[in-house]
């Protein structure tokens, strides 16, 4: 029986393209370089900051270091612009409280960006727990360590958990951890994603097709 489902932030929860893809035009900018399109961001927005800096900039050549602390520095001033809910994701959560199920988030994002995503969505006492890419003592995604420390730390079976993420990194992760994985179409995925050789459990492509998965026995009431 489900107990506990787990998502990914960035092109799960929420899109946060907008502010991304705004961030990283003003650092081209800053550095005389062209602007990219929503459209080419977009697919590139949960995959981290090197891989914005990568479509304009060269490794062997620029600093790196130095252009992702002046990115960073500039989504710190961006990032609550625009980070929107996918459509239905409220209806989940709420119809999650009514089946007692506990939700959290598991991402690679930095927790001083996550929680502050959170709270901006007035969602800090309903997510049950937030594990982040640089939580000390623990591997990001694709390793297993974040998942495995949630369902830990709500003393969560791991049969008994689910992960939901749109990158291929989140499957991975799933499957290392042995919790049912679902891949959310919805996401930032690429043109070029083989989906099909990731083997998610599940597939959906909005948030609302996850309460309709029925093997996932999602209802947990008493009555």
């Amino acid at each position: 029986m489900t107990s506990l489902i787990l998502f990914d932030l960035d092109g799960t929860v929420v899109d946060s393209a907008n502010d991304l893809i705004e961030t990283a035009n003003n650092v081209y900018s800053d550095n005389d370089k062209q602007n990219i399109t929503y459209e080419i961001g977009r697919e590139i927005a949960s995959d981290g900051v090197r891989a914005f800096l990568k479509l304009r900039f060269d490794e062997n050549v620029d600093d790196f270091d130095l252009l992702t602390k002046n990115f960073l520095k500039i989504y710190n001033k961006n990032f609550l612009n625009n980070p929107l809910l996918f459509e239905g994701m409220k209806s989940v959560f709420l119809e999650l409280k009514n089946k007692g199920i506990k939700w959290g988030v598991v991402t690679n994002k930095a927790r001083h960006f996550a929680e502050k995503i959170i709270k901006y969505h007035e969602l800090t006492r309903e997510c049950s727990v937030l594990m982040c890419g640089d939580d000390l003592g623990f591997k990001p995604k694709p390793s297993p360590d974040l998942l495995l420390e949630a369902c830990r730390l709500l003393d969560c079976n791991f049969s008994d958990a689910v992960y939901v993420g749109d990158g291929h990194r989140d499957i991975l992760s799933a499957q290392s951890a042995k919790i049912t994985s679902v891949l959310a179409c919805y996401g930032y995925l690429k043109r070029s994603d083989l989906i099909d050789e990731w083997m998610a459990d599940y597939i959906i492509h909005s948030p609302m097709e996850l309460l309709g998965l029925e093997s996932l026995s999602l209802d947990n009431s008493l009555g």
